[in-house]
C-alpha cells in the first residue's frame, strides 16, 4: 500500500464553459490581466475550443460549448487593491465593487461575457498598510 503523505495537491484549475473561446480569451487577457498559457483547436486555422489562462499562481480554463450554467470560482490575492485599481481601468466587468465582508475578507466580483463569475478576495488579518 502507498504512503497516503508520500503525495500533495498542489493547485485547482476551474474549468468555465464560454460560448466563444476567443472573446473570453481576450476578457480575461485584456480586463483581468491574464496571460494566455495555452490554446487548443481541432485542426490548423479553426477556433480554439479549448484555452488555458493565469496569472501568478491562478490557472483558468475555458472550454467552448454550452454556456447556459455559468460557474464561479475564488481567487485569493495578495494586495487586491492594487490588483482592483487595474482590472478597474482595464475595463474589467465588474459586478460587486470592493469592500470589507463580515467573514474577514476584503472582495470584489467580476463576471465574463458568459455569466461566470471569480470573486477575488483577501483576508483583512493578512493585509499589509
Amino acid at each position: 500500500m502507498s504512503d497516503p503523505n508520500s503525495s500533495q495537491l498542489s493547485l485547482i484549475a476551474p474549468v468555465f464553459p464560454v460560448s466563444d473561446v476567443a472573446t473570453a480569451v481576450a476578457y480575461y487577457r485584456d480586463k483581468l490581466l491574464f496571460e494566455v498559457r495555452f490554446e487548443w483547436a481541432d485542426s490548423e486555422g479553426e477556433p480554439a475550443r479549448y484555452a488555458i489562462l493565469g496569472r501568478d499562481k491562478i490557472e483558468l480554463h475555458l472550454t467552448g460549448g454550452d454556456a447556459l450554467h455559468p460557474r464561479t470560482a475564488y481567487c485569493f490575492v495578495e494586495g487586491i487593491d492594487d490588483y482592483y485599481a487595474l482590472a478597474r481601468k482595464a475595463g474589467a466587468n465588474i459586478t460587486e465593487d470592493i469592500g470589507d465582508q463580515p467573514w474577514e475578507m476584503r472582495e470584489f466580483e467580476t463576471k465574463d461575457p458568459d455569466g461566470n463569475a471569480l470573486i477575488f478576495g483577501e483576508h483583512l488579518s493578512r493585509m499589509t498598510d
